[in-house]
C-alpha cells in the first residue's frame, strides 16, 4: 500500500518541530541517550534500536498484504509502549522519520484488525507530547470517521477493540488540550459518542465505558462549555452520574495508575499468533466482538481492570488489564 504526501505537515520542517512544545524529559532523555552511547549494538539490544523504526515503517509504506501491515503497526506499538529510554527513543523516531503520516493514512483502510493495530500504536506514540500535538491536528478526522455513525453499511466492518483503540486514542489526545476537543466535537465526534453510548445493547461494556469517558473528558474544558450548548448539548449528554463517581474516586481514569493512562502493552511473555493460517469461516471482523465481558448487563457493571480474556487464552493480562499486541484471535486491547 503506498502513501501519498498529503500529510507530509507531520514534523515538515526542523523549524516547526522546533516551534513545538516538547516534554522536556523525555526530549533531553533521548538527546542523552544519544550521546552516552559508544560501543556496537548487539544481541537483543538489535529488536527495539530507534534504527528498527525504518523497517517496520518502510513495511507500513510499500506493503499492502494485511497480516505484515498488522504485525509491523503491532510492533510500533508494543516498541512504544513503555516509559523506558528505548521506548522514548522509538516514539521520537517515529516522529523523526515522518511515520505518523503512514500510520494515519493506513486508518482509511477498510482491514479491521489494520486499523485497530494501527490506532493502537498512535495511542502509545501520543505520549510523546509532539506526537500527540501532530496526531491531534492532523488525524482527528481520520479517528472519527472510524466511530460507529448509524449507518450500517458503514458500520458494520468495525470490531469493538477497534472502535475501544480509537476511543483510547481520542481520549489521550484531547485530555489535556482545549483545541483538539474542539476540533472532536467539530468532526462530529460528539453525535458519534452519542450513537455509542445511547446503544447499550449493542456494545460492550468497555467501549460504552470508554465513550462515556471520552465525553466527560470533552466536558472538563470549562471553556468550551458554552460552545457546546451553542451546538445543542447539555451537561447531561456528556455527564452521567456513573461516569462522574467512577471520576471522583481513586479509580478515576484521569488517576496517573489507571489503564486509561497507562500505554498498551504486555509485561509478560506471549506466543505469536501465525495470522497466515487459513481461518475459518466464523472468525472474521463482524464476529470479533470480545465474549470476555458479557456476564455483564450493563456497561456500569465492569470494573476497568476486568478485561477478562476468552477461556484458554494464551496472553495472560498484565497488571491493570492491559493487553499487548498480537491479541489472541477473539480480541484486542484498549486501556
Amino acid at each position: 500500500m503506498q502513501t501519498g504526501d498529503n500529510l507530509g505537515c507531520f514534523g515538515a520542517s526542523k523549524k516547526k518541530k522546533d516551534a513545538q512544545p516538547v516534554q522536556p524529559k523525555e526530549v533531553a532523555s533521548t538527546s542523552r541517550s544519544a550521546n552516552q552511547r559508544s560501543e556496537p549494538l548487539k544481541g537483543m539490544e538489535l529488536l527495539w534500536h530507534p534504527e528498527v523504526v525504518k523497517s517496520y515503517l518502510a513495511l507500513l509504506q510499500s506493503c499492502s498484504n494485511p497480516e505484515t501491515l498488522e504485525a509491523a503497526a503491532g510492533a510500533l506499538q508494543n516498541l512504544a509502549a513503555c516509559y523506558w529510554q528505548p521506548s522514548i527513543e522509538i516514539r521520537a523516531s517515529v516522529r523523526k522519520e515522518k511515520g505518523l503520516p503512514i500510520l494515519v493514512e493506513l486508518l482509511r483502510m477498510e482491514v479491521d484488525r489494520v486499523v485497530c493495530a494501527v490506532a493502537t500504536a498512535l495511542r502509545n506514540l501520543a505520549i510523546d507530547q509532539r506526537n500527540k500535538e501532530l496526531i491531534g491536528k492532523y488525524a482527528m478526522r481520520d479517528l472519527v470517521q472510524k466511530l460507529p455513525s448509524g449507518n450500517l453499511q458503514h458500520d458494520q466492518g468495525t470490531s469493538d477493540d477497534t472502535i475501544a483503540a480509537v476511543l483510547a486514542t481520542l481520549n489521550e489526545v484531547i485530555k489535556k488540550n482545549a483545541e483538539f476537543s474542539r476540533s472532536l466535537l467539530e468532526a462530529g465526534g460528539v453525535e458519534r459518542l452519542m450513537n455509542i453510548t445511547r446503544q447499550r445493547q449493542k456494545y460492550t461494556p468497555r467501549v460504552l465505558k470508554f465513550a462515556g469517558q471520552v465525553l466527560f473528558t470533552m466536558w472538563q474544558h470549562q471553556e468550551l462549555r458554552e460552545v457546546y450548548k451553542k451546538q445543542g448539548w447539555k451537561e447531561p449528554d456528556f455527564v452521567t452520574k456513573t461516569v462522574a463517581a467512577r471520576n471522583a474516586g481513586s479509580n478515576s481514569p484521569n488517576n496517573a495508575n489507571s489503564t486509561l493512562n497507562r500505554p498498551m502493552a504486555s509485561q509478560g511473555g506471549t506466543r505469536y499468533e501465525d495470522r497466515t493460517m487459513q481461518r475459518s469461516a466464523n472468525s472474521n471482523n463482524t464476529s470479533s466482538r470480545s465474549p470476555g465481558p458479557s456476564m455483564y448487563q450493563r456497561g456500569d457493571d465492569i470494573p476497568m481492570a476486568d478485561m477478562s480474556y476468552p477461556e484458554g487464552g494464551t496472553h495472560a493480562p498484565p497488571a491493570g488489564g492491559v493487553r499487548n499486541y498480537p491479541p489472541n484471535s477473539v480480541s484486542a486491547s484498549f486501556r
